[in-house]
């Protein structure tokens, strides 16, 4: 009682104002502007501020006042989160639940102490969560919190406290600063490889510094974050290099030993990632079966984003197979799913073409006439269509495909000329080698004339295949080049008989 009486005397001595917030008795109000803007904007009716002015006032003269209610409306969203319930939201992770309550009440700590100046309620909302905080390891926050306690103990006097905390102090802080050291390494290893315009083997070498510079990090610490920017970072190094057996292995090093490290917020985040890493190795080391099993693994634990991409692998493999039944129970699957629903449109739009392989491959088998809407396709995958490093070049050759299937050959060739374009335009050699490869057999289809028997002659299929271990699939590669050029060739000798 002493602490609430305490706080209700801080409260007491300034003078309460209304708190702006939104609540569910207002956003239940359709008659109110705040209403409508929130629920136009939940609902996905209201994308930008002109279909605001349209949603809201119905015209665009009131420009002046919806930028007064925007104003107002960013003010309360910003209010709102202060007092978010993460006990009745659909997260059901307890460590970011957890991590939620420790961040506010440093939050209302330091409020009560800076503000209201009162040090023993400060520190009493520090010692209700500090438990929490230690269990789960929030180094960023503990090291806050021990500081806060080091210098309650050493003013109030309690030297044994204090030498004790001052210890715990120390650890948190250097752990945290580590953790801080790998993100700051990591976040150059990311500008390296995806935005620096070095030569491949000078970003080789920059990244297999970088590693070396977490790995001396990694001795120093038990954070499982600082393992897992460590195993990141290899991953990269590996990948830029094409080497998937390393890919591997450093996926099978992370599983065996991120146990040994302390916990993390984002532990299950982390295996995730490293589970999607080990499946696109074991895709392109074709391990089929291995993969299989890796997903029946995953699968039941799997949420979001993750449920559909270990199931995007278990498509591409099935399609591989040829396994039409299977595959036409997985697309039944995820389109039925929470996670495909609740999905944004482009990931939604990869499935379309899933589907359109899943199509086509049936038809393959079953000597079909190739019926399909391939106008409706196109329409049906507008982010798809501009994403010019993605499954945009899956759907092209999907359009291929049909047209050879239904001895279309005039449009089949008018697509392999553009998909020619788009290749030059878009595609660079170290990251697209096998697309390359494959654009230019079909090009070489084109040049033949789609005579089976000349194609059937030139066929050499070791610069496509290579060496799996050295080659990094794309993830536009539905079905493997060399499987997909098997087929075309399988296709064009029906269409001469």
């Amino acid at each position: 009682m002493e602490n609430l009486i305490e706080l209700v005397q801080i409260i007491n001595k300034r003078k309460l104002s209304q708190i702006e917030i939104l609540d569910k008795s207002l956003l239940s109000r359709k008659d109110t502007l705040f209403s409508k803007l929130y629920n136009g904007i939940a609902d996905g009716i209201i994308k930008n501020d002109d279909d605001a002015l349209q949603y809201l006032y119905g015209n665009d003269k009131e420009s002046t006042n919806y930028r007064k209610l925007k104003s107002r409306f960013k003010e309360r969203l910003l209010n709102t989160l202060y007092f978010i319930d993460m006990n009745h939201t659909a997260e059901s992770d307890s460590s970011k639940k957890a991590y939620f309550d420790c961040m506010n009440h440093l939050y209302l700590s330091n409020i009560l102490l800076r503000y209201a100046e009162n040090r023993n309620a400060s520190i009493q909302l520090i010692l209700d969560n500090y438990t929490s905080a230690k269990k789960h390891h929030f180094f960023d926050i503990l090291k806050e919190y021990s500081y806060k306690l080091v210098v309650h103990y050493g003013m109030s006097g309690n030297e044994k406290k204090y030498t004790e905390e001052l210890s715990a102090y120390k650890q948190y802080y250097n752990e945290y600063d580590l953790e801080q050291k790998a993100q700051l390494i990591y976040t150059n290893v990311m500008m390296i490889t995806h935005y620096a315009k070095n030569a491949t083997e000078i970003k080789e070498k920059e990244i297999k510094k970088c590693c070396d510079e977490i790995e001396a990090l990694v001795k120093q610490s038990q954070s499982l974050v600082v393992f897992f920017i460590y195993i990141r970072t290899l991953l990269f190094y590996h990948e830029i290099k094409g080497d998937n057996v390393n890919i591997n292995k450093t996926c099978d090093k992370y599983l065996s030993q991120y146990k040994k490290y302390l916990s993390s917020i984002l532990s299950d985040s982390y295996l995730n990632t490293i589970y999607i890493y080990k499946l696109k190795s074991l895709f392109d080391l074709r391990k089929d079966e291995e993969s299989l099993h890796l997903i029946d693994t995953i699968l039941p634990n799997a949420k979001g984003a993750s449920f559909l991409a270990v199931n995007e692998f278990k498509m591409k493999i099935l399609l591989n197979q040829q396994n039409t039944q299977a595959a036409r129970e997985t697309l039944h699957h995820i389109h039925s799913s929470t996670y495909f629903k609740s999905a944004n449109a482009l990931l939604k739009e990869r499935w379309f073409v899933y589907n359109a392989f899943l199509e086509f491959i049936e038809q393959y088998k079953n000597n079909g006439n190739f019926k399909f809407s391939l106008s409706k396709f196109n329409n049906d995958i507008p982010l798809v269509s501009q994403d010019k490093s993605g499954f945009n070049f899956a759907a092209r050759v999907i359009n291929i495909l049909f047209f050879i299937g239904r001895n279309d050959l005039d449009n089949a060739m008018q697509h392999i000329e553009a998909l020619k374009i788009y290749q030059i335009r878009h595609f660079k050699e170290d990251t697209y080698f096998r697309s390359i490869q494959f654009t230019k057999q079909l090009l070489s289809v084109e040049k033949k004339s789609f005579n089976y028997k000349e194609l059937h002659k030139i066929y050499d299929s070791n610069h496509l295949l290579g060496q799996d271990d050295k080659h990094v699939i794309h993830e536009s590669e539905i079905i493997r080049y060399d499987k997909l050029w098997q087929i075309i060739l399988n296709t064009l000798k029906r269409n001469e008989q």
